[in-house]
Protein backbone atom coordinates (compact mmCIF):
# COMPACT_ATOMS: atom_id res chain seq x y z
CA UNK A 1 0.00 0.00 0.00
CA UNK A 2 2.71 2.37 -0.26
CA UNK A 3 2.04 3.63 -3.46
CA UNK A 4 -0.97 5.46 -2.28
CA UNK A 5 1.97 7.99 -0.73
CA UNK A 6 2.43 8.52 -4.37
CA UNK A 7 -0.67 11.28 -4.58
CA UNK A 8 0.99 13.60 -2.47
CA UNK A 9 3.33 14.28 -5.46
CA UNK A 10 0.54 15.64 -7.59
CA UNK A 11 -1.10 17.73 -4.39
CA UNK A 12 2.47 18.76 -3.54
CA UNK A 13 2.58 21.44 -6.78
CA UNK A 14 -0.25 23.59 -4.68
CA UNK A 15 2.68 24.30 -2.00
CA UNK A 16 3.95 27.52 -4.23
CA UNK A 17 6.65 28.79 -1.80
CA UNK A 18 8.48 25.77 -2.44
CA UNK A 19 9.32 27.19 -6.34
CA UNK A 20 8.23 30.18 -6.41
CA UNK A 21 11.17 31.96 -8.54
CA UNK A 22 12.65 33.45 -11.40
CA UNK A 23 15.66 31.43 -11.38
CA UNK A 24 16.59 29.16 -13.09
CA UNK A 25 15.08 29.84 -16.51
CA UNK A 26 14.75 26.90 -19.09
CA UNK A 27 13.62 28.52 -22.82
CA UNK A 28 13.33 31.61 -21.45
CA UNK A 29 10.28 30.46 -18.81
CA UNK A 30 10.87 30.91 -15.19
CA UNK A 31 11.27 28.07 -12.68
CA UNK A 32 7.80 28.82 -11.76
CA UNK A 33 6.32 28.22 -14.95
CA UNK A 34 8.20 25.38 -16.09
CA UNK A 35 7.73 22.93 -12.73
CA UNK A 36 4.02 23.49 -12.93
CA UNK A 37 4.44 21.87 -16.90
CA UNK A 38 6.38 19.10 -15.63
CA UNK A 39 4.31 18.20 -12.81
CA UNK A 40 1.30 17.36 -15.24
CA UNK A 41 3.29 14.68 -16.38
CA UNK A 42 4.60 13.70 -13.01
CA UNK A 43 1.00 13.68 -11.52
CA UNK A 44 -0.44 11.88 -14.58
CA UNK A 45 2.04 8.85 -13.67
CA UNK A 46 1.58 9.02 -10.00
CA UNK A 47 -2.17 8.56 -10.39
CA UNK A 48 -1.80 5.76 -12.60
CA UNK A 49 0.73 3.92 -10.78
CA UNK A 50 -2.09 4.09 -7.54
CA UNK A 51 -4.92 3.13 -10.00
CA UNK A 52 -3.22 0.26 -11.30
CA UNK A 53 -1.76 -1.12 -8.43
CA UNK A 54 -5.23 -0.76 -6.13
CA UNK A 55 -6.51 -4.26 -5.76
CA UNK A 56 -9.99 -3.55 -6.75
CA UNK A 57 -9.04 -2.44 -9.98
CA UNK A 58 -10.71 -4.09 -13.12
CA UNK A 59 -9.61 -2.98 -16.69
CA UNK A 60 -12.83 -1.39 -18.30
CA UNK A 61 -14.95 -1.60 -14.83
CA UNK A 62 -17.59 1.63 -14.67
CA UNK A 63 -19.51 1.34 -11.95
Amino acid sequence: MWWKVLLLVPLSVLVTPLYNSDEPRVLGFPLFYWVQFLFIPVGVICVAVVYYKTPDHKAGDRR
